[in-house]
Formats: structure tokens, sequence, C-alpha cells
């Protein structure tokens, strides 16, 4: 997973547009007519118009229909799809991509990023929004990587551990500190 990954859109001229998939452009995307599924098809096709939406959420350009027609459509289609891709948590470059649990549809797996952001991880609703759904993804395997640390647990598909019992918790935990334990004498 690409995390902090920006998709440069370049015009002819030269000048170069990078768009960030962060979780409210996610959103914004999912709410259009048809969602991801149509957006991909539009792109798909050639749609000016929705090569022109895409931009037109991070940037006001001036005459932008004219500046994509003029730059070739083709030019923008491979960056707009990874773009849309990223914004739907999608990496094209993962060897493997897990399936657990029941499927989302892409408005139910967004709100379920928000809600990662905003309760798991902490974060303020404005974080959370201006995250990439990759960051977000990153940062719960992360959290979930410490609670495993501090608290003891199993990875998917390890054997579960031994059970410690709770002085060899309390020991585990004040160890760390370079408390020593020290026993009344008589």
């Amino acid at each position: 997973m690409r995390v902090g990954e920006t998709y440069a859109v370049r015009f002819s001229g030269g000048e170069i547009l990078l768009l960030r998939p962060s979780l409210r452009c996610a959103m914004k995307l999912a709410d259009r007519p048809g969602g991801f599924p149509q957006i991909i098809r539009n792109l798909q096709e050639g749609s000016l118009t929705a090569i022109c939406d895409l931009i037109a959420d991070h940037a006001t350009i001036p005459l932008l229909p004219h500046r994509v027609f003029d730059s070739g459509i083709d030019a923008f289609r491979a960056p707009l799809m990874a773009y849309v891709l990223a914004c739907a948590g999608i990496d094209m470059e993962a060897e493997d991509t897990p399936h657990q649990g029941k499927s989302l549809s892409f408005s139910e797996h967004l709100a379920q990023l928000y809600r990662y952001g905003t309760g798991w991880l902490g974060w303020t609703p404005e974080e959370t929004l201006d995250a990439t759904p990759a960051e977000i993804i990153e940062a719960v395997k992360g959290r979930a990587e410490m609670v495993r640390v501090i608290f003891g647990g199993k990875e998917p598909g390890e054997e579960p551990a031994q059970r410690a019992d709770l002085g060899q918790k309390f020991r585990a935990m004040f160890s760390g500190f370079g408390t020593k334990i020290e026993r009344a004498t008589e």
C-alpha cells in the first residue's frame, strides 16, 4: 500500500497538477451518480466531463475543458484511473489483496474508514478527511500491532499464545522500566 501518494496530470505546455486521493475526495466521488463504477466507466470511455470534474475538485483552472482537450484526453486516463482507485482504497501494485469479512459498498467502506480515523485512531474529523484511504488503513494496521504488543494477541494465521498469569504480565510490563522485585526478608 502506497501511503502519501499523489497523482500527476500533465497539461500541454508543461503545467502539472498533483491530485491527492483524500478520504474527503473519495466520499465526494462515491456520492456522484453511479459512484465509483460509473466514474471508472466514464474514464475508460474518455469522458471529457468526467475528466474535468475530477480535476476541478482540486483546482480552479480557467477554460479547463479546452485545456484537457488540447492536451489530449488519453494523457489523463491512466493517472486519473490510478487516482480514482486510490480514492477507493485499492492498491493496484499489491501482490495480494486479502479480503476479510462481509462485502461493503464503496460508501460503506469509506464510512468505515472515517469511523476508524475518528474512533480507533482518535484523529479529528478534519485530519481523517484529509488522510488518504491508504494512510488510514496503514494507521489502523499500526494501531492493531500496538494493541497486540501491549495486550497480547495473535497475528492472523498465528497459533494462540500461552496465557500468562497476572504475575508474569506485571513482571513483563515492569521489567521494561528497569524495575526490580525485592523480596522482604524476615
